[in-house]
């Protein structure tokens, strides 16, 4: 690790220690690391082939029959190879690790990939689903996407309700689901300090999180390899991989005497 990286590591456990209710927004920076592609920035999937239409959520209404169809063909091709065999990172872990300690109190993910989880992080909000289960848009409730059989023809629907059931993740023109974010926004609230991991912050709702705490008097700890509309208004900043820099800062606070 070099000097500077531990040095505001160092500062960043210094205000972990500080504060009375951590929370973490994290973007797709963070998944990179084990695999996955990122959306934006400099190399990002839609910087190279272009965002989703708007519309797409609407498309979906309109004919969820073709969207499954499209769906089973792009599981079928290994199109998602990324996503299926990725593992935690030493990132992921380190947020895991902070929960442990006491110190993280919640995580927010603008990722899908269900990451946080396996590596052991149990207080999350996941802000656009997880591509590991399905839900109903009628009703909201999820499942397992292993309880269904997802390369059947026939229209995946609610046992419940009898809705229309999709995958979790949020299309573009879907609404976030209300329990995403009504939690987040009650994390948000309560914190003194938020730690901003791999993320652009100019999604919303999801970067009004770090907006809230910055409002209510709390501080920013910034990760990410590049500049933010955020880094200004940070506390400190750490240009360096999260799955380096994360790691260092639960170093320093065990060194410190951070652990419960």
């Amino acid at each position: 690790m070099n000097q500077d990286l531990a040095h505001r590591a160092a500062e960043a456990a210094r205000i972990l220690r500080e504060s009375r209710y951590v929370v973490s927004l994290v973007g797709a920076g963070i998944s990179a690391e084990s695999g996955i592609p990122t959306f934006r920035g400099p190399a990002g999937l839609w910087t190279r082939t272009g965002q989703p239409g708007n519309d797409q959520y609407q498309r979906f209404l309109a004919d969820p029959g073709a969207w499954w169809r499209e769906r089973r063909a792009a599981l079928a091709s290994g199109a998602y190879w990324s996503w299926e065999r990725a593992i935690p990172n030493p990132a992921h872990c380190a947020l895991a690790e902070l929960e442990d300690m006491g110190v993280m109190r919640h995580v927010i993910t603008q990722n899908v990939d269900n990451l946080h989880q396996e590596a052991g992080t149990r207080s999350i909000s996941e802000f656009h689903g997880n591509r590991f289960k399905m839900r109903c848009i009628d009703c909201n409730r999820r499942w397992a996407r292993a309880e269904f059989d997802t390369l059947s023809d026939a229209l995946p629907t609610c046992p419940d309700c009898g809705g229309l059931v999709k995958s979790d993740t949020v299309m573009f023109g879907e609404p976030v689901p209300e329990d995403a974010i009504k939690r987040s926004l009650e994390e948000a609230e309560q914190a003194d300090c938020c730690v901003v991991i791999g993320t652009s912050a100019k999604v919303y709702p999801a970067a009004k999180v770090p907006l809230i705490v910055l409002a209510t008097g709390g501080r920013l700890i910034e990760v990410n390899l590049v500049e933010t509309p955020l880094s200004n208004h940070c506390a400190v900043v750490l240009r360096a991989p999260a799955g380096e820099a994360m790691p260092a800062i639960v170093a320093a606070l065990r060194g410190a005497g951070g652990s419960d």
